[in-house]
């Protein structure tokens, strides 16, 4: 039996209104259909592939920008290395004339001085043995200090230590105490404040993320933060503030000589 060359399409309405159909080629309506088919397969391959290149482009863009900052470094790196350079010679030449006998240090080769580049470090709380753990003593995470305590100068006021670290690296407590205070500050960011005890309380500026929540209990070591570049902050670090009633005190001095 030979196959229809007509197809007809009856549309039924509810009700008593009348039935109408159109009678159409069988191979006008595969047409139709195979397009129709085709144009939403097209469209959902369009944001698919839309979606990645668009995320490529901005991983490239990313990547650019990124290459661009590396140039840079590198280029000051370089001129860093010449006038270290210079001033070893300088030294070197001085010392002599002066009968002193000194060697300039060199740098280390950079399979030594970035041998431990790749393995993570912990964040460490260092301080002394004492029976008083509620105290903030030592400093609440691994890295650098790159501004010290300074209260009394004319021209600067920093009433706590800034610690240079990565994005992420976590922040633990100096001393056991109550989560008393977490907010973003538009100069300290994402902050936390633990209160030890009625007059004693520390500070943790800049964090990417907080761990803990207001009232929280916290153990000296306990984890309650993720360090970060936020408030008015120019590069990652962890900005760490011990207070005595209020007033800020050097973060590397011990609190119990100046809490009375």
């Amino acid at each position: 039996m030979s196959e229809p060359k007509y197809v007809t399409i009856m549309l039924v309405p509810d009700g008593t209104e009348p039935r109408s159909g159109w009678r159409v080629r069988r191979w006008v309506l595969k047409t139709v259909v195979i397009s129709i088919v085709s144009i939403l397969v097209g469209i959902v391959l369009f944001f698919s592939f839309y979606g990645k290149l668009v995320t490529r482009a901005a991983i490239t863009e990313r990547v650019t920008a990124e290459n661009d900052d590396l140039r840079r470094y590198y280029y000051k790196v370089q001129i860093l290395e010449g006038n270290l350079k210079q001033a070893r010679e300088l030294v070197t030449r001085m010392t002599e004339m002066a009968g002193i006998e000194y060697e300039f240090p060199e740098l280390p080769d950079d399979s030594v001085l970035f041998a431990d580049l790749e393995e993570p470090t912990e964040a460490v709380t260092d301080r002394p043995f004492t029976r008083d753990w509620t105290m903030p003593v030592g400093l609440p995470i691994q890295g650098f200090v790159t501004q010290e305590f300074t209260v009394d100068s004319t021209n600067h006021f920093h009433p706590g230590v800034d610690i240079a670290a990565a994005v992420g690296t976590p922040v633990l407590a100096t001393g056991s105490g109550v989560v008393d205070h977490i907010a973003y500050d538009s100069v300290y960011g994402h902050v936390v404040i633990l209160r030890h005890n009625d007059s004693v309380t520390s500070v943790y500026g800049h964090n990417n993320r907080i761990l803990v929540t207001n009232g929280q209990e916290v153990q000296v070591g306990g984890r309650i933060a993720l360090s970060g570049n936020s408030g008015k902050s120019t590069a990652p670090h962890l900005h760490y503030e011990v207070r005595i009633h209020d007033k800020p005190i050097n973060p590397l001095d011990n609190p119990h000589d100046q809490e009375n």
